[in-house]
């Protein structure tokens, strides 16, 4: 299969559909795909029109009441339509309800059609031509769109692709593709579509919602035929639209759900409905089970012999993003409230078939005699209740009393670590003891662990870095090994009180300065993203000491250094003081809130500290800015709280079992791809701890899968990378002679791994470049990295010079580095141009902040390389000392400005007011029309082809220049 082609891979798929039922239509454009759809829907809808005495087919006007109905929809709202049903006025009179699609498979029409080409000719907001590989339609409608690469290209290529069809050509009855399906033949993913423009900004398909198909095992179905018999199913793509897509109602998102989510939704379904016993799903901590288990609530709900469906989930993990979370599957679903009898008066309303609420409202309804009456009523009937992370101590407690109550419930629980004998807790109970599902069946409905989900990517691997933190000195006691001193386990069995070496005040003072001196590297790892950090320490004294050091260190720093620290904790009203605090918990914690309300002017008081716990959370979260750099924490925050943002752990805590691995967990939700892992940094030794929580997790595999390797294996990764580089382009300058596009792909994935490499170095402590300038220094690696962009300009430039692979992917991210704009620019201009200088060192200074210039990548200051370089050149040498350079720049770039404006009216023969006003639009209004422009051209008298390319050059230059002389590139 080495050398088959991407034509050859189209009509193998092609025949592949066709025998498992889909019909061929030949389709060549937008038009034919029109013609086809109206003949197609009247098919599909031939009953319900017979019913009101019509043929199946519509008349002209009646086709164009329904376009103006379907056509120019966003993708979102295209979903909805779709799954609804149109009221359409018929000629003769009457009216017909009219379906788009049917979640039954027997009733819709599927067809396949491959290279229909989409163009300005057949449809005017296309902005370039393309032609599609393979379509499948469904009642006419394209909903299916299949990329196919030939094998041994990159899948991500064919991602890119769809991303560009997506901003350039999905336009009309396009916008109704639900799912996209990418394969090069020996991989395969399937995604959703979305939006193609959010907030007036293209919104490409991230990479990280790309997904493979897999069996109930989780064993991936990479392979294109198999792919096909399994996903391509009539009956399996309809089902995947009817009931595993959301369309989110808070928000324009559409979502498909992964196959793990999937399996799990139809086994617990089936364990209910068909078996009517209890069960568990272990669904990995990050990978999705919130939406997981609200889709089984909804489709349990519209089951007829089901009365109600309860979703439990813990007082505790209702905070705001939650509610906003379940709130966003389904509208105004969820009771926030701590008042129980709000509970029961919407158990009193028939129109509630499923309620979201807390576990404690829910025990306190059943135990309290004044509900009775209306908790009664459910004695005998079918009650559904799913419990998410139902490892959770007040579930257990509460779990007899509820089942006691509800004589017909079904329970479901989901959680991504439960208690199995290893781990159980002091009441001996494991997880499937109370999800008992009777002596025959397995209480874990579906497993989805972390093995599962970190080689899928929905979940990161794992940077683990040991800080050694006690030594030995002068050590003078026979039979102890200093070099284990560390080790908890050891010292235990040698009576060792680790105690006080651990609460040592010099050792947290010189942790609170290792956290501060590396804490940029962990956060900021390509220089652009600022992530967001937890610090889990063993109890509340030890939180105060480090608060305190932490300060210290802030105090010593410039404004711009500073870290924004914060700490939370619960504490007992009547705390025993005999342990040695010098202030009571309570105290301690008032003021960290002064503290964090004179850095973040909030009002927070012991009495508002839900409020408090809310805005932390946010912040850390990045939903309010600034956010918080470092959350202080003892238990909080270490289970149930997911923020993208957050990258980082630190610990000074002993972790076992499930609390570990929520604790890790913290810091592995997939955001940026500059986020490439979750970095936990402990000054404790528990990594054997480490190695029982993460096997136990697995289904006792090998816990290093999920953790990367040491500093010196990246090191050596690094070694071998760059004879690889060298290979296509011996240096710097080779770089920019490469002609062909195969070389410089090649370029770009040897200079990709390389920066991928680097990105990975940068987060550890230890990392210096003198380590890796062995085979390639700074400054060189700053030479690739200045082509590799300049390649990646290529692609959107519409004449590019050299041929680039339009498809490739860019990993930008990984090598962005945005400290370097215009205002750092100009400040480094300002130090230069003092009169302690002499002229030589201010000379030196200039030649630095040009070669900054030139190795920037901060998108705003690479438009503005020109302007900066000929201000320093033609006008800084002339400014006094004393001068404002900001001001002198901002005149400089008005001059500038007002010249290419000049120049460009001249060389157009067009009068300068022109250009003039018509940038001052698009300035004020953020975009200008061809016919804005075209209005203004009138006078010039121009024929139809003249009048196209200048209103097209005038668009051009309008906008290239607010690019480039915009803003100042922070």
């Amino acid at each position: 299969m080495a050398h088959i082609s991407e034509y050859e891979v189209e009509d193998i798929f092609i025949d592949r559909l066709e025998g498992i039922g889909y019909k061929f239509i030949k389709l060549d454009n937008y038009d034919d795909v029109l013609v086809n759809f109206r003949e197609q829907l009247a098919k599909f809808n031939a009953k319900k029109l017979a019913e009101k005495g019509h043929d199946a087919s519509f008349s002209d006007a009646e086709f164009n009441r329904i376009m103006i109905h379907v056509d120019n929809h966003s993708v979102y709202e295209s979903a909805k339509i779709l799954r609804d049903k149109y009221v359409l006025q018929l000629d003769n009179g009457e009216s017909v309800y009219i379906d788009f699609f049917s979640g039954d498979t027997d009733r819709n029409i599927y067809q396949v059609t491959h290279q229909v080409t989409m163009d300005k000719t057949h449809k005017d907001d296309v902005v370039y031509k393309n032609r599609y590989d393979v379509t499948v339609l469904i009642n006419g409608l394209p909903l299916v769109q299949i990329e196919l690469k030939r094998p041994g290209v990159e899948i991500n290529e064919a991602i890119n692709q769809i991303n560009r069809y997506r901003k350039f050509s999905f336009k009309g009855i396009f916008r109704y593709l639900q799912l996209f399906v990418v394969s090069n033949s020996v991989q395969t993913k399937y995604f959703c579509n979305e939006n193609e423009m959010i907030d007036g900004q293209y919104n490409p398909i991230l990479k990280s919602l790309v997904f493979f198909w897999t069996d109930e095992k989780n064993t991936r179905i990479n392979e294109l035929n198999t792919f096909t018999d399994e996903f391509f199913r009539k009956s399996a793509i309809t089902e995947m639209m009817d009931k595993y897509m959301v369309i989110k109602t808070t928000e324009p998102v559409l979502m498909v759900m992964r196959p793990y989510q999937i399996y799990a939704v139809k086994a617990a379904k089936k364990r209910v409905l068909e078996v009517n016993q209890d069960g568990y799903v272990f669904a990995c901590t990050g990978s999705g089970k919130t939406l997981t288990s609200f889709k089984l609530a909804q489709l349990l709900r519209d089951e007829s012999m089901v009365d109600l469906v309860v979703f439990l989930i813990d007082r505790k993990d209702l905070d705001d993003q939650t509610v906003d979370e379940y709130n966003s599957f389904e509208k105004n679903c969820v009771d926030n409230t701590d008042s129980t009898a709000v509970l029961i008066n919407m158990l009193k309303s028939s129109e509630k078939k499923m309620i979201v609420t807390t576990i404690q409202k829910m025990a306190n309804a059943v135990k309290n005699p004044k509900y009775a009456a209306v908790m009664d009523a459910y004695k005998d009937k079918k009650v559904v209740f799913i419990i998410d992370e139902c490892h959770r101590s007040q579930f257990g407690k509460m779990h007899g009393q509820i089942e006691k109550h509800f004589e017909r419930a079904n329970y479901i629980g989901f959680t991504g670590t439960p208690i199995f004998e290893k781990n159980k807790g002091a009441d001996g109970r494991t997880t499937a003891d109370i999800f008992h599902a009777g002596d025959k069946l397995d209480s874990c409905l579906h497993k989805y662990m972390i093995k599962d989900a970190i080689a899928d990517g929905n979940v990161l691997r794992f940077s683990v870095e040991y800080q050694r933190t006690i030594f030995a000195r002068n050590l003078a006691v026979k039979g102890i090994d200093p070099e284990q001193l560390d080790d908890p386990e050891y010292c235990k069995r040698h009576k060792i009180d680790m105690e006080p070496l651990y609460h040592d005040d010099e050792r947290i003072a010189g942790i609170a300065k290792h956290i501060f001196e590396h804490h940029e590297q962990h956060v900021h790892p390509q220089g652009k993203d600022i992530y967001t950090a937890l610090f889990a320490v063993d109890k509340i004294q030890t939180l105060g000491k480090y608060y305190d050091e932490f300060k210290k260190l802030n105090d010593a720093e410039p404004d711009d250094k500073k870290l924004k620290v914060a700490a939370i904790f619960s504490y007992q009203a009547n705390e025993d003081m005999d342990d040695g605090a010098d202030e009571h918990s309570q105290e301690l914690l008032d003021r960290c809130m002064q503290d964090y309300n004179a850095l973040y002017n909030t009002a927070f008081t012991i009495d508002t500290f839900d409020a408090y716990r809310k805005d932390i959370a946010k912040r850390l979260k990045q939903k309010d800015l600034p956010q918080v750099d470092i959350l202080l924490v003892v238990n909080m925050f270490l289970t149930g709280f997911d923020a993208k943002p957050l990258n980082t752990l630190y610990l000074d805590k002993n972790l076992i079992w499930h609390s570990l691995v929520q604790a890790y967990s913290r810091t592995n939700r997939v955001d940026k791809v500059t986020k490439q892992f979750g970095q936990i940094v402990s000054y404790r030794n528990i990594k054997q701890w480490q190695d029982d929580a993460l096997t136990l997790f697995s289904g006792d595999g090998d816990p290093n899968e999920y953790l990367l390797e040491n500093y010196e294996y990246y090191l050596n990764q690094w070694v071998n990378q760059e004879p690889v580089l060298r290979k296509i382009t011996a240096d710097v300058d080779a770089a920019g002679q490469l002609k062909s596009e195969n070389e410089i792909r090649m370029f770009i994935i040897a200079f990709r791994s390389m920066a991928k490499t680097l990105a990975t170095l940068k987060t550890f402590s230890k990392f210096d470049w003198d380590d890796l300038a062995v085979v390639m220094d700074e400054n060189e690696y700053e030479g690739f990295k200045s082509w590799y962009l300049y390649y990646k300009d290529q692609t959107h430039n519409p004449n590019p010079k050299v041929p680039v692979p339009v498809d490739v992917d860019f990993d930008i991210e990984l090598v962005r580095t945005d400290r370097i704009n215009v205002v750092y620019i100009l400040n480094l201009l300002k130090n230069a141009n003092t009169h302690d200088k002499t002229e030589e060192e201010k000379q030196q200074d200039v030649d630095l902040i040009l070669r900054e210039i030139e190795r920037s990548d901060n998108e705003s200051l690479r438009l503005k390389k020109e302007v900066m370089r000929q201000f320093i050149l033609t006008r800084f040498y002339d400014l006094p000392e004393d001068a404002d350079v900001m001001e002198a720049f901002t005149q400089f770039e008005k001059e500038q400005m007002k010249a290419d404006m000049e120049e460009f009216a001249y060389d157009n023969k067009i009068d300068y007011m022109i250009v003039s006003e018509l940038f001052t639009e698009y300035v004020f209004h953020g975009t200008i029309s061809d016919d804005d422009i075209r209005k203004r051209l009138t006078a010039y008298k121009l024929g139809l082809l003249k009048m196209t390319k200048l209103t097209k050059s005038v668009k051009t230059f309008v906008t290239e220049t607010y690019n480039k002389y915009k803003a100042e590139g922070e």
